[in-house]
């Protein structure tokens, strides 16, 4: 995700990361080791329940004390479901990285975490601060970017042949969504991010029907920032937006939610809460910006299609969860 270039915008940038890194990494009471049985098994490798009890820790931690309904028993059992499909998703990565061998370094990984601070305008001891208020270790974020690198680098070599954006799409583009390519136009937004899509799309279709609110849904459901305030992260300018984001906001008014979308290893719905105009500007002044929404779009697309054809190739055996 392109940082916002803004301190907020870059503060939540950076928290969408340490949430997604903290699922994939959170760390297990002593006393809550058990030696368990495996919930999947993947090419012949193993994923153990108390591994996925791991990535589990964050709901847990978020639901314990509370009273929950029958909905949110069933939607902590869906979510638990998608997050060992990740977990799957994961080891047939990690196999494509020892296939392709791929190996990233040490000062590649320095490297990125230095370019990681720069877009989002953090000192070391910021970073460090950011690292403690989520609870994680430098060496358990050293290991998650170091997996996502690893990813970049097995699917951008595959992928990115695959992806042509032309002049008339940029053009096509520009005309559709004129308003939002203006000086200084913003968009207020909400975000509720879950492990699945499926796990949005049931959240997306029970607020569209009146069952809850956004910030309701944001506040008890969500793993990213703004709970508490509903889901709130305030104004983004459009210009320094992720493309992505760009793109599933299109044609939105305040009070629509998006489709769902990928932000790091979660799915997220954004809502508009208000809109707010700027200066149109030429097209020159935006091409590129508009080259890199279109073309991030179909990236995602075709790297879906390649993680589908890894799933149909794998011997993949699901367990009891």
């Amino acid at each position: 995700m392109r940082a916002f270039g803004h301190n907020r915008a870059g503060r939540f940038a950076l928290a969408v990361f340490f949430v997604a890194a903290l699922l994939s990494s959170a760390p297990a009471m002593a006393e809550d080791f058990v030696l368990d049985g495996i919930v999947a098994l993947v090419n012949g490798k193993a994923v153990t329940k108390f591994e996925l009890d791991e990535r589990m820790l964050p709901i847990y931690e978020k639901t314990r004390g509370h009273v929950l309904s029958a909905d949110d028993v069933a939607q902590i059992s869906h979510i638990r479901r998608q997050l060992l499909d990740q977990m799957i998703d994961d080891i047939l990565i990690q196999e494509e990285a020892e296939r392709y061998k791929i190996k990233v370094t040490d000062n590649e990984v320095q490297d990125q975490i230095k370019n990681f601070m720069a877009q989002r305008n953090l000192s070391e001891d910021e970073l460090n601060r950011q690292l403690s208020l989520q609870r994680m270790s430098r060496k358990d974020f050293e290991r998650n970017m170091r997996r996502d690198m690893t990813k970049h680098q097995i699917i951008g070599g595959l992928v990115s042949s695959k992806v042509v954006v032309t002049d008339s799409e940029v053009e096509a583009e520009y005309k559709a969504r004129k308003s939002e390519f203006s000086k200084d136009s913003m968009v207020q937004l909400a975000i509720l991010m879950v492990p699945s899509e499926q796990a949005a799309r049931d959240l997306k279709t029970k607020i569209e029907a009146g069952a809850m609110t956004f910030a309701d849904a944001a506040n008890k459901f969500s793993q990213g920032p703004g709970i508490g305030h509903g889901g709130d992260i305030g104004f983004i300018a459009w210009k320094d937006m992720a493309p992505q984001w760009n793109q599933a906001l299109q044609g939105l008014k305040p009070g629509q939610i998006t489709q769902p979308l990928h932000v790091q290893d979660f799915y997220g719905l954004l809502q508009v809460v208000s809109l707010k105009q700027g200066e149109d500007l030429p097209l020159d002044a935006v091409r590129d910006q508009i080259f890199q929404s279109l073309r991030d779009a179909k990236f995602e697309k075709v790297f879906m299609e390649y993680m589908q054809k890894l799933r149909d190739k794998a011997v993949i055996e699901y367990k009891s969860l």
